[in-house]
């Protein structure tokens, strides 16, 4: 079955990345990136922006801290060969005043289940696993065709509305 394993949100040159892979071994592993430019839809960012604040809690970042100014710019998810279990890295930039370019960050990569009955590792929070899910949605909506609204008009759209009657 395929997953997204990759999606990558690229302001520089307004691209978003996503990696589709099927499998879970290596030996066994396909992968299909797909690289697309334009603005995302509006969903999808929105989606992106949900995580911030699970990489507050995460990182152990205040609840105030840069308000505004961190922005999830990515989200890679894994796969265990032996157990099927998923984990996550989340990605982004905190925009600094003391510099002109941001300071980027990686979550550390926490699985969504216990890789072995017992264990007591950290895991990613469930509503984190959620955010994380949402923003899989969206990627997968995205390749589907999901976009932002733009001006542009439907080539074959009837330029008479449709309740005009002619002579």
């Amino acid at each position: 079955m395929k997953r997204i394993a990759k999606v990558k949100l690229s302001t520089k040159d307004k691209s978003v990345t996503i990696i589709e892979s099927e499998g879970t071994e290596f030996s066994d592993s396909t992968e299909t990136k797909y690289v697309r430019y334009g603005v995302p839809h509006a969903d999808f960012t929105k989606a992106l922006d949900a995580l911030v604040p699970h990489v507050r809690d995460i990182l152990e970042l205040p609840s105030n801290w840069k308000l505004g100014d961190i922005r999830i710019t990515g989200v890679t998810v894994s796969c265990s060969e032996d157990t099927e279990v998923e984990g996550a890295v989340i990605s982004g930039l905190v925009t600094l005043t003391t510099a002109t370019s941001p300071f980027s960050f990686n979550t550390p990569h926490l699985p969504f289940d216990q890789y072995a009955e017992g264990n007591e590792a950290p895991l990613m929070p469930e509503d984190a696993v959620d955010a994380i899910e949402e923003v899989r949605k969206e990627a997968r909506q995205f390749l589907n065709g999901k976009r932002a609204e733009t001006d542009q008009k439907d080539l074959f759209a009837s330029e008479t509305p449709a309740d005009a009657v002619p002579n």
